[in-house]
């Protein structure tokens, strides 16, 4: 079990954790710098459990030598579920990019994890994987969006700002739906943070204390660059929420958890750059309003309905519908639609909102009953009328969207 090496083929047997994780990064290490390989295999055809949190430092590392001219091979899981996991969540791709294309996954369990060199590719990384969520959760509130959103956009651009990563960062969420929570997590290949928070803070002296300082309100690197509360906001809304932030950063490792408190450690094997993993609650009645309070005042965030759909003077927004659907000839197609629609009624403290069928000229029956006939359902039909309007639909379309309800509504 575990981690085992034969000349330059590195074996995962049994379950990826923590502890193996930092061991397979060992090995890849000694295996280029000590035995003096430029090819590495790295084979996970026996691994039987692998997350997030410890599958991106493997990605992040497999960048940086491929970067420096070390070949990587990957052989997937032999366990179907396991292999399925490594191809839609990119990993797969990040680890051995000759040998896999770009993940397609269009699932409601995870984001597939994306890389970002720059602040525009930071901004598109976050906006796909917020358009993923409004997509696969319903009952969102608007505070919980804002404040994901927000998580999402510091920890990111710490990567751009601070990391000085070489090749940028990756960022994955990944939906616990049974504990309803969300699983933000961002890895890079840089510096580190206790390296880079002692260039100007050289009072910290060792890993566990540069990382323990850096969750703390107003601690940064540079005042002229960022106020110091990116990780610390964001540990702030995991605790709030009732989930834990994990960061791991060189030598050092800080987790931090409601049931366990806040703990720091040293690891006897350090990683490239930076870990962090942060858990955000949702799904309950959870008051957020001060977990982004910074020297006393409350800072509340602009969020993805802000910036994504027009609002007019009474709060109405416009959902055109051929702009978010992947298609209209599948329910499959439909639900992911559904859900978002969900989340703007729930989320809009006023108005209603109107999805406009501009340029749809055919759709699916089952495409009408996932979309329009299970809304009606869910909603009730005087919230439906009260909160939803259909604007530019096609006479076609409209009977299809009218057969949809009245079927509904016998059943």
């Amino acid at each position: 079990m575990g981690v085992t090496s034969e000349g330059n083929i590195l074996s995962v047997n049994g379950e990826l954790d923590h502890d193996s994780c930092l061991r397979l990064l060992a090995a890849m290490h000694n295996t280029v710098e000590s035995k003096g390989y430029r090819d590495i295999t790295l084979d996970f055809s026996n691994c039987t459990k692998s997350l997030a949190s410890e599958m991106l430092p493997i990605c992040c590392r497999s960048q940086l030598f491929w970067k420096n001219g070390v070949d990587i091979t990957l052989i997937l899981p032999l366990e179907k579920r396991i292999k399925s996991i490594f191809l839609n969540a990119n990993w797969a791709h990040f680890i051995d990019f000759r040998s896999f294309e770009p993940s397609r996954y269009r699932g409601y369990t995870h984001a597939p994890a994306i890389r970002f060199q720059n602040g525009k590719e930071q901004a598109k990384a976050v906006d796909k994987v917020l358009d993923v969520l409004m997509a696969a959760l319903s009952h969102f509130n608007r505070n919980e969006i804002r404040y994901i959103e927000w998580a999402l956009n510091e920890v990111s651009d710490n990567v751009i700002n601070h990391a000085e990563s070489e090749i940028g960062g990756l960022l994955q969420v990944v939906n616990y739906r049974q504990r309803k929570q969300i699983e933000v997590s961002v890895c890079d290949g840089g510096l580190g943070i206790p390296a880079t928070l002692r260039r100007t803070n050289p009072e910290y002296r060792t890993d566990v204390e540069a990382l323990d300082a850096a969750i703390r309100e107003g601690v940064t690197r540079d005042p002229q660059i960022g106020q110091g509360n990116g990780l610390y906001g964001t540990w702030r809304i995991a605790q709030k929420s009732g989930g834990s932030m994990q960061i791991i950063s060189k030598y050092a490792q800080l987790t931090s958890s409601e049931s366990k408190g806040l703990h720091t450690k040293i690891n006897s094997v350090p990683i490239n750059g930076t870990l962090l993993s942060a858990r955000i609650g949702y799904g309950d009645v959870i008051d957020l309003s001060d977990a982004l309070e910074f020297s006393g005042d409350t800072h509340i965030p602009t969020d993805y309905i802000d910036l994504h759909y027009l609002q007019d003077d009474n709060g109405n927004i416009t959902f055109n519908i051929n702009e978010e659907s992947d298609g209209f000839g599948s329910r499959s197609a439909g639900e992911p639609v559904r859900r978002k629609l969900i989340n703007l009624v729930n989320i809009l403290e006023s108005g209603y909102v109107t999805v406009d069928f501009s340029e749809v000229l055919l759709i699916s029956s089952s495409y009408a009953d996932e979309v329009i006939g299970k809304l009606f359902i869910e909603l009730g039909p005087l919230d439906f009328m009260n909160k939803i309007q259909l604007k530019n639909v096609d006479s076609l379309v409209k009977n299809l969207i009218d057969r949809a309800i009245s079927q509904r509504i016998k059943q």
